[in-house]
């Protein structure tokens, strides 16, 4: 039962970064802002979607070594 953590993390991590992913990608620039702003908060986004994923991904292959080690 070792493994049962790791896998809840890595399951939300993940699920933060797909969510963050959604969002970005739905992202639509609004006339009262600048473009540029539009610009950084998408790739703000991006960074955040990849970042989840990976420490996801991490926790994940973590939870697998526990469970069949």
């Amino acid at each position: 039962m070792e493994w049962v953590p790791p896998a809840a993390f890595g399951l939300f991590a993940a699920a933060v970064g797909i969510f963050c992913s959604v969002l970005v990608a739905n992202l639509e620039p609004q006339p009262e802002y600048p473009k540029l702003m539009t610009d950084l908060m998408r790739l703000l986004g991006t960074g955040i979607a990849i970042c989840g994923l990976a420490i996801g991904t991490v926790f994940l292959s973590a939870a697998v070594g526990a469970y069949v080690g």
